[in-house]
C-alpha cells in the first residue's frame, strides 16, 4: 500500500557532495509508533460460511443444501469457538490494540485501533493472512415497477412473487423507521392486487436480533421504535468511523437514518404497495412483501469531505447480515480502488459462497471510461448501471434554420442565478463569439446585440463566457464542449455564479456542426423538454474494468435518475419522500428483484440470479447524449427485464472454486489465495484465465491473434429444449461456436467453446463489441452475452529477472498482426550501489546524480539487499529533485521492501533519495540502495529477433549479455513494435551479485 511517509522537506536542503547523510529530524512525518489507526486483520483459517470441516474434531458449518448458516448447531458454535481462540490468541500479541468489530460469518478476522508499526509486525504473525488499513467508503449518489414491467402481463407480481419472507439487508445510512413504506400492516400479496394479507411473523431462518433506536442522550430527536414484522432488524456500526470522525449535529448514534440515503434505497427495494404521497404519487418498492433488515455503516460529519462509511464498520455489517440470514444484500457504497485485494472484496465472496445474492452500485464516477472501482468490478457481485426512465426528461436546444442543422439538440442548463424559467421563451439567431472561447471582450457585439452567443468550452470559467456574451448584448449562451479529450464530448451542467444571462451546454459534434452554420435559428424554452428515456446517466461510472479487463463491468442497467422514494425527514424539510439519482438508486431495483427471484428459486445460487438477468436484459438504449447505441462498458448486459429474468431458459453458474481460479490469474492476488491452492485448482480442470470465468458475459482484455474461451450452461426450463447459437462478432474479429447446437433437458449442463480471431479488418488496442445469444427453438427464450475484446498486437513476458555477468535468454513473443517487428533496448545499465543502514523508526538520506540525456531513471530496493534477506523488513523511499524547495518526484511503500521509483525523462542534476524504516527487525537494518539510469543501448548485449511479425504465430527473442561487473545489478528495458510505435516493453533485470 501507499503510505505518506514524509510530510515536509526543508527548502534549502544541504546540496553536499557527500551521498550518504541523516535527514533533518523535523523533515519526517509524525512517529509512526504514535499514529494509532483502524486496521483489519484477516487470519488463517475459513469463516464459518464456508468452513468444510477440515479441521479434525470440527464438523462442517457450511451446508451444502440449506445455504444458510445455522447459528443454533454444534457445529456453529464449536468453530466459532475455534475462530475467537484464534483471534484472542493473535490479539494477545499486541496487547495495546483496542478492538472495533470481530469477524467470522463472512470474513474470519477483526478490526483493531493499532499503530502502523503494530499492524506492520501483524503481517509477519503465523496466523495472519492480510492486514488492510481502514477506508472511507462513499454512498453512490414516478413509478419504476410500471417502467420494469412488473404490474402488466406477464410479470412476477401477478404470479404472486412479490418477496414474500425474503429478507433484504440494506447496508447503508440507516433506516427511518416510522416510514409508511416500512410499516406493518397488510398489503397485497400479489404486488397490485388481491387482498391485504398482514405480515406473517419473521421467517425462521432470519436469526437476528436488535432494533437501535432511542438514544435521545445524543440527540432527543431520536425516537425508540420496535421493529416489526416489516423492519425486522436496525442496527449500526459506527466504531471504526469514530474513531477519526465525529458526527454532525443532526445525526443519530443509532439505526436511524438522518442522510436519507439509506431509507431511499430501502425503500426502492422493499417498500411497501401503494403508499401514497403528500403529492398523490403512488410507491411501491420492487420487492413489497419483503422484510428489510438494515445495516447503519454510513455517518454524517460536520465536513461533508468526511462523511462516508467506514471499510471496517461495513465489514462488520456484511460479516452480521450473513450471520443473520438474510437473502439479498443491497451495498450502495463503494470506493475507487481497483485492486481486488480488498477485505470487502473477500467478505462479499464468502457471502455469495453462503448463497446471499449482492447488488452493488456501479459508482458515480462517469462519463469517462476506465471509472469503476471495487466491490463493484469483482464478478461474483451484480454492479448495477443508472438508465433513465420515462419519467426523466432533459433540457433542449430547438434549432429551426437552416433545414441542414435543423432539429432538437441535447443540452444541459447551467447553474446561474437566471434560469431559462426567469427569462421564458428566448428564440433568436445564434452568433458565435469571437473569440470562439469568449474568454475575453468580445469584437463582434454589435452583431451579438439581441441573439445568443455560441462559445466553445475552455480557456476560462463559464462566469467568464458568461459575462463577455452579455456585456456584447447577448440574451443567452449556448456552449458546445471542446472536445479536447474523452470526458469533454458531451454537455455537463456549468456552474455560473454572478452572472445575469442563462445558459445552457451542448455535444461538441453538435456546437462545431452549428458553428459552421452561423446565423441558424436557436429557441430556448423552460417547457421545450426533450425525453431521456433509455439513456445510460451520465454519471454511471463507466468500464473497461481495469482490475481485471477480462471481466465486463458494469453487469446490468436498472433506472436510477430522479428515483421517487422514502427518505428521512430530518434533511428534506420535514418531508418523508424525495428524488434521488445515483447508481446507489439504480442498484436497489436489482436488489428488489433478486428478492422475487430467490422467492421464485429458492435454490438458485447467486451467479444463477445474476446470469437470469443478464441473459434476458434489453440492449436498446443509447449513450447520455447523441445517437449512438451504449455499449457493454456502459450498460453491461443491458437493462433488466424483470419478467423474463424468471425463466432465462439457461444460467451461466459459477462458485467458490471458479472465484478462486480467478482470483489465482489475477495480477494482484488476495491473501486467500496460495500456490498450493492454485496448484489443485489446476490439477482438478480449472482455468486460471479470467476469460474463461463462467459468466454470461464474455470479456478478452488482450486477443492476440486467437483465443478460444470456454462456457458452461445449465438449462433451468421445463422439458427438453434445442438452441443454436447466433454470433453478432465484434469489427475485425472472426467468432466461431463449438457446437453451434445444444440440446438439454431441465437441470442438464453443457460446456462450449467460442474462438476469436482477429482479422486484417481490426482495430489493434480499441476495444470492440459484439454477442453471442444462444436461440431457442420453439417457443422463444433467447440467451444473450455481450462481447469485448481488445485485439492488441503483441503479447509477451513484462518483467525478466536473471543471473550472471555474462548469459542469454530467450523470450517468446506472440503476434497479433502482421508487418515489421523491431525489438530495441535501452541498457544493460549498471547500478550505482548505496549501501548503508537505517536505524529503527528512522531514516536515511542519500544523494544521487542523474546524467543529462537520461531516458529513465531508477532508485531502487530488493528485499534480498535488506536486513536478513527474508524479505520481512519494510523500508520505503521518498525521492526529491531538483527544482524551488527541492519538491517530491516520486515515493514507494510496499509491504515488504521491495521499492522502486521510475522517473521518466527527469531533469538532469542531483537528487535525493530517503530510506524509511516504516517496520524491521529490532536495531539497526543494512540495506543497499541502487540508482539506475538508462539513456540508450550501452553496448554490452547482442539481440537476435525476426524482421517479420506474422499475425497468429509467435517469434522468439534472444538476449544475450557480457562483461557485466561482479556482485552488482543491471537494468535493461526491452521495446518490441513495428518501428514506428512501440507495442510492449519487457524490464530485464540481472543480478551479478
Amino acid at each position: 500500500m501507499n503510505r505518506k511517509i514524509i510530510s515536509t522537506l526543508l527548502a534549502g536542503i544541504l546540496t553536499s557532495a557527500n551521498s550518504f547523510a541523516e535527514a533533518p529530524k523535523d523533515t519526517l512525518s509524525p512517529n509512526l509508533e504514535k499514529q494509532r489507526k483502524v486496521f483489519i486483520v484477516q487470519l488463517d483459517g475459513e469463516p464459518l460460511s464456508s468452513y468444510s470441516g477440515t479441521i479434525p474434531g470440527l464438523s462442517a458449518t457450511k451446508s451444502e443444501v440449506r445455504r444458510k448458516l445455522d447459528p443454533l448447531s454444534s457445529s456453529y458454535r464449536h468453530y466459532a469457538d475455534f475462530l475467537k481462540s484464534r483471534r484472542e490468541r493473535v490479539l494477545s500479541a499486541i496487547p495495546s490494540a483496542r478492538r472495533v468489530h470481530e469477524y467470522e460469518a463472512a470474513f474470519n478476522g477483526f478490526a483493531a485501533v493499532m499503530s502502523e508499526k503494530e499492524a506492520e509486525a501483524l503481517r509477519s504473525h503465523k496466523d495472519v493472512k492480510g492486514v488492510w488499513e481502514d477506508r472511507l467508503l462513499k454512498m453512490h449518489t414516478d413509478s419504476t415497477a410500471d417502467f420494469l414491467g412488473l404490474t402488466r402481463i406477464p410479470s412476477p407480481w401477478l404470479w404472486g412473487i412479490t418477496g414474500e419472507d425474503v429478507i433484504v439487508g440494506v447496508i447503508d445510512s440507516g433506516i427511518h423507521p416510522e416510514h409508511p413504506s416500512l410499516a406493518d400492516i397488510p398489503t397485497p400479496r400479489q404486488g397490485n392486487r388481491g387482498r391485504n394479507i398482514a405480515y406473517g411473523p419473521v421467517p425462521a431462518s432470519f436469526i437476528g436480533e436488535g432494533c437501535e433506536f432511542g438514544n435521545s442522550e445524543f440527540n432527543p430527536e431520536d425516537a425508540a421504535f420496535t421493529c416489526n414484522n416489516k423492519l425486522i432488524k436496525a442496527k449500526s456500526f459506527s466504531d471504526a468511523f469514530l474513531t477519526n470522525n465525529t458526527l454532525a449535529d443532526y445525526e443519530f448514534l443509532s439505526a436511524r437514518d438522518a442522510d436519507g440515503h439509506g431509507t431511499h434505497t430501502a425503500t426502492t427495494a422493499a417498500g411497501n404497495y401503494g403508499v401514497v404521497t403528500p403529492d398523490g404519487e403512488t410507491l411501491t418498492g420492487m420487492a413489497p412483501r419483503a422484510r428489510v433488515a438494515a445495516y447503519k455503516v454510513c455517518w454524517d460529519a460536520p465536513n461533508p469531505d468526511d462523511s462516508g462509511c467506514s471499510s471496517a464498520d461495513s465489514m462488520a455489517a456484511i460479516d452480521e447480515a450473513v450471520a443473520d440470514g438474510v437473502d439479498v444484500i443491497n451495498y450502495s457504497v463503494g470506493g475507487s480502488s481497483t485492486v481486488f485485494t480488498g477485505a470487502d472484496d473477500i467478505a462479499f465472496l464468502f457471502a455469495a459462497d453462503a448463497g446471499v445474492f449482492v447488488a452493488t452500485s456501479a459508482g458515480n464516477s462517469g462519463p469517462a471510461p476506465e471509472t469503476l472501482g471495487t466491490p463493484s468490478g469483482v464478478p461474483w457481485i451484480t454492479a448495477v448501471a443508472a438508465a433513465e426512465d420515462d419519467q426523466s426528461f432533459g433540457t433542449a436546444l430547438q434549432v429551426d434554420a437552416p433545414e441542414a442543422v435543423s432539429g432538437t439538440y441535447d443540452a444541459l442548463e447551467g447553474g446561474g442565478p437566471v434560469s431559462m424559467e426567469d427569462t421564458g421563451l428566448l428564440s433568436a439567431s445564434l452568433v458565435v463569439g469571437a473569440p470562439l472561447e469568449a474568454c475575453s471582450e468580445l469584437t463582434n457585439s454589435e452583431e451579438m446585440e439581441g441573439k445568443i452567443a455560441l462559445v466553445q468550452r475552455g480557456g476560462c470559467s463559464f462566469t467568464d463566457k458568461y459575462n463577455n456574451a452579455a456585456n456584447a448584448g447577448a440574451v443567452a449562451i449556448v456552449v458546445y464542449n471542446d472536445g479536447t479529450a474523452v470526458d469533454r464530448m458531451d454537455p455537463i451542467v456549468m456552474s455560473a455564479p454572478d452572472t445575469t444571462i442563462p445558459g445552457v451546454m451542448i455535444r461538441h459534434t453538435d456546437g462545431a456542426m452549428l458553428v459552421e452554420h452561423a446565423g441558424a435559428t436557436g429557441t430556448l424554452d423552460p417547457e421545450l423538454k426533450i425525453s431521456r428515456e433509455d439513456r445510460i446517466a451520465s454519471f454511471s461510472s463507466r468500464g473497461h474494468n481495469v482490475g481485471a479487463p477480462d471481466i465486463i463491468k458494469p453487469d446490468v442497467a436498472a433506472p436510477g435518475v430522479g428515483i421517487l422514494a422514502g427518505t428521512s425527514p430530518v434533511l428534506s424539510g420535514g418531508n418523508l419522500f424525495g428524488t434521488k439519482s445515483g447508481t446507489s438508486m439504480a442498484s436497489p431495483h436489482v436488489a428488489g428483484i433478486m428478492a422475487l427471484l430467490k422467492q421464485a428459486h429458492p435454490d438458485w445460487s447467486p451467479a444463477m440470479a445474476k446470469s437470469a438477468l443478464m441473459s434476458t436484459a434489453r440492449t436498446d438504449l443509447l449513450k447520455s447524449f447523441g445517437p449512438a447505441s451504449a455499449d457493454p462498458f456502459d450498460i453491461g448486459a443491458g437493462a433488466i427485464v424483470p419478467a423474463a429474468a424468471f425463466r432465462p431458459g439457461l444460467v451461466y453458474d459459477a462458485g467458490f472454486n471458479d472465484y478462486l481460479a480467478f482470483l489465482c490469474g489475477a495480477e494482484n492476488q488476495p491473501q486467500i489465495i496460495d500456490s498450493a491452492t492454485c496448484a489443485g485448482l489446476l490439477s482438478q480442470g480449472y482455468s486460471l484465465d479470467s476469460s474463461d470465468l463462467n459468466l454470461p458475459s464474455i470479456g478478452i482484455g488482450d486477443l492476440v491473434g486467437t483465443q478460444t474461451i470456454k462456457r458452461r450452461v445449465t438449462s433451468v426450463g421445463r422439458g427438453q429444449k434445442w438452441y443454436w447459437a447466433s454470433i453478432n462478432a465484434p469489427q475485425g474479429v472472426e467468432v466461431s461456436v463449438n457446437p453451434k447446437v445444444l440440446r438439454l433437458r431441465e437441470g442438464e449442463s453443457a460446456e462450449f467453446e467460442v474462438t476469436f480471431t482477429v482479422t486484417g479488418e481490426a482495430a489493434l488496442n480499441e476495444w470492440a463489441f459484439g454477442e453471442l445469444t444462444w436461440k431457442s427453438v420453439g417457443v422463444r427464450q433467447d440467451v444473450r452475452s455481450p462481447i469485448a475484446v481488445r485485439p492488441v498486437p503483441l503479447s509477451t513476458s513484462k518483467q525478466v529477472s536473471v543471473q550472471g555477468t555474462d548469459g542469454a535468454l530467450d523470450l517468446g513473443v506472440a503476434f497479433g498482426y502482421s508487418g515489421e517487428y523491431q525489438v530495441d533496448i535501452q541498457g544493460l545499465a549498471e547500478g550505482v550501489a548505496f549501501p548503508g543502514s537505517v536505524e529503527d523508526g528512522d531514516n536515511q538520506l542519500i544523494f544521487f546524480d542523474i546524467p543529462e540525456g537520461t531516458k529513465l531513471a531508477r532508485v531502487a530496493l530488493f528485499d534480498a539487499d535488506v536486513g536478513d534477506g527474508s524479505g520481512s523488513d519494510d523500508l520505503d523511499l521518498q525521492v526529491f529533485g531538483p527544482g524551488p524547495g527541492f519538491p517530491e518526484v516520486g515515493t514507494s511503500g510496499s509491504p515488504t521492501s521491495a521499492e522502486s521509483v521510475d522517473l521518466i525523462n527527469p531533469t538532469s542534476g542531483q537528487y535525493a533519495v530517503f530510506v524509511v524504516d516504516y517496520a524491521s527487525a529490532q536495531g539497526p537494518t543494512p540495506f543497499t540502495l541502487f540508482n539506475f539510469n538508462l539513456n540508450g543501448d550501452t553496448g554490452n548485449t547482442q539481440l537476435t529477433a525476426p524482421s517479420q511479425a506474422q499475425m497468429n504465430s509467435s517469434g522468439n527473442v534472444n538476449l544475450e549479455w557480457m562483461g557485466l561487473a561482479p556482485g552488482t545489478r543491471a537494468l535493461g528495458i526491452l521495446s518490441h513494435g513495428n518501428g514506428d510505435e512501440v507495442f510492449a516493453e519487457t524490464e530485464i533485470m540481472v543480478n551479478t551479485q
